[in-house]
């Protein structure tokens, strides 16, 4: 992390673009929307330019680092990651957070109070969400935990779960197009059929994902000027 971030040392702050430049080698599903929500949930405090531009020092990008290796290394969630955070800025030296059957691993399974009680999402807000799909029967996958904290962080923008059904759909459109091409491999049986469809599948979603992103920071980049 220290020599990403000597890559880049002749600056005092960096911006959005900047900062995935340094990162995105280590942490591949690092996107500005995922910047924007770590600021949302209090973990990352950018400076602001005079016109409202993100600016990052590099103690934010070390800060942000800890953040990622947190998350993909030990699964944490992120209540308890803004937790070991605080503990930091105190001065303190906190055990560094590891699993634990209470907190985010991948392919651990929730009940439904237990995904409440690691989110914070509201009763009615997961009401909803079941009701759009959003969440299956419990067990609860760590995806449905990641949903939840998006949804949570939607919230104090006044954006409730029945506001999603537009982006729902235009989900359910991509998975058919993505559906569409990966069935004739699928039909073949050859052994490798399923790995082959599957990495398709990955490929095609992440160029939807890239174009989707891009559209909606044209439009970001509309209203901060």
């Amino acid at each position: 992390m220290e020599n990403a971030v000597r890559k880049l040392s002749d600056h005092k702050l960096y911006t959005i673009g900047q900062v995935l430049t340094v990162l995105k080698p280590q942490f591949g599903d690092l996107t500005p929307s995922k910047l924007r929500f770590l600021e949302d949930q209090g973990l990352l405090t950018p400076e602001r330019t005079d016109a409202g531009y993100r600016k990052y020092s590099e103690n934010q990008i070390e800060r942000l680092s800890i953040i990622l290796t947190l998350q993909r290394d030990q699964y944490l969630p992120l209540k308890v990651i803004k937790d070991y955070l605080a503990e930091l800025d105190a001065g303190r030296t906190p055990i560094l957070p590891t699993a634990s059957p209470a907190t985010l691993r991948r392919g651990q399974r929730f009940s439904t109070a237990q995904l409440k009680a690691e989110t914070g999402i509201s009763d009615l807000a997961f009401r909803e969400a079941a009701e759009l799909g959003l969440f299956g029967p419990q067990p609860h996958s760590s995806h449905e935990v990641e949903i939840a904290f998006a949804l949570v962080g939607l919230e104090q923008f006044g954006i409730q779960p029945r506001h999603l059904r537009g982006l729902k759909s235009a989900a359910e459109r991509e998975v058919a197009i993505i559906s569409g091409v990966t069935e004739p491999v699928l039909r073949k049986k050859a052994p490798e059929s399923a790995a082959r469809a599957a990495h398709i599948a990955s490929e095609i979603a992440e160029r939807f994902g890239a174009i989707r992103g891009h559209l909606i920071q044209q439009s970001i980049d509309s209203i901060e000027g």
